[in-house]
């Protein structure tokens, strides 16, 4: 499966900027509803429709960034533990880090025949893990939401020395024809969006949270091929979708089956999307 590497160095101008990309994805964890509770009413969606992670990420976790049976791993903002269950067959114990507790329970559910796995009530900036407890810590479609200063702090006080973090993203390709119309419809639609990865193509952040701003970065193909119902599933559980009883509900149903209608093939629409990892130490 092809995929290429990057290594950043440390950011130009470092101090000069820091402070206004803090801002921003401060702004961003803050517009509307707390972060913590947005997802609540949209658990049961998020379970059914959002994607995995491909086997060849979980295959360069163990290969090249180490992670192996003996390793301790703490998987921060969790969600319905989507990656912790990915990860529980080949380590030695997950903790489950979220922060919403209808995630929690549903992530408890998600992960009861993996024993262990622990689902464990905290966030980014407070985990409630002892210190020095975990080689590694993940964060899948999560990282975005976290406050930066805080979360480092927290992660150099868990992570044993020499571990590493590894953030993840699933991210839509919006350069095809079929990619390119269902990212109109969503910003037409979702007034929070921020872009597909919630703006994860932005290195600034990275290079704040990884020491001296080095990371490796890598990519792996994961294309998906969903029929209807998954697509329209898959988009109501982002948390900036409109809900239903919103004026613009409808209307983003309506353009998903349009969408839906006009590229599908034999009843599947390909979304094309690559999964994006960036790993180093704290």
């Amino acid at each position: 499966m092809a995929k290429y590497e990057r290594v950043f160095g440390q950011a130009n101008n470092f101090n000069a900027i820091a402070t206004a990309c803090h801002s921003r994805q401060a702004s961003q964890r803050h517009k509307g509803m707390n972060n913590v509770e947005r997802f609540t009413n949209r658990v049961a969606d998020y379970v059914k429709y959002r994607p995995s992670y491909p086997a060849a990420y979980i295959e360069y976790l163990l290969k090249d960034v180490g992670f192996d049976k003996y390793s301790t791993v703490a998987d921060i903002g969790a969600g319905t533990g989507i990656l912790s269950k990915l990860l529980s067959p080949h380590v030695k114990k997950v903790n489950a880090v979220e922060p919403n507790a209808e995630m929690r329970r549903a992530a408890a559910e998600y992960c009861k025949d993996a024993p262990n796995i622990t689902v464990v009530e905290g966030s980014a900036e407070a985990t409630g893990l002892e210190s020095g407890a975990v080689d590694f810590i993940t964060a899948a479609q999560a990282f975005h939401w976290f406050d930066i200063s805080e979360s480092k702090l927290e992660f150099q006080r868990i992570l044993k020395p020499g571990g590493k973090v590894c953030l993840v993203w699933n991210v839509r390709d919006i350069t095809t024809p079929s990619g390119a119309e269902y990212e109109n419809i969503i910003r037409q639609n979702c007034l929070n969006y921020t872009g597909s990865g919630g703006g994860s193509a932005e290195t600034l952040p990275y290079s704040m949270l990884f020491k001296n701003g080095a990371y490796e970065y890598r990519e792996f193909p994961s294309d998906r091929h969903i029929d209807l119902e998954t697509l329209i599933g898959y988009s109501l559980s982002t948390s900036y979708a409109p809900v239903k009883g919103d004026d613009r509900f409808p209307g983003f149903i309506k353009q998903l089956v349009n969408v839906f209608n006009k590229y599908a093939e034999d009843g599947k629409m390909e979304l094309s999307t690559t999964t994006q990892s960036y790993a180093g130490e704290v």
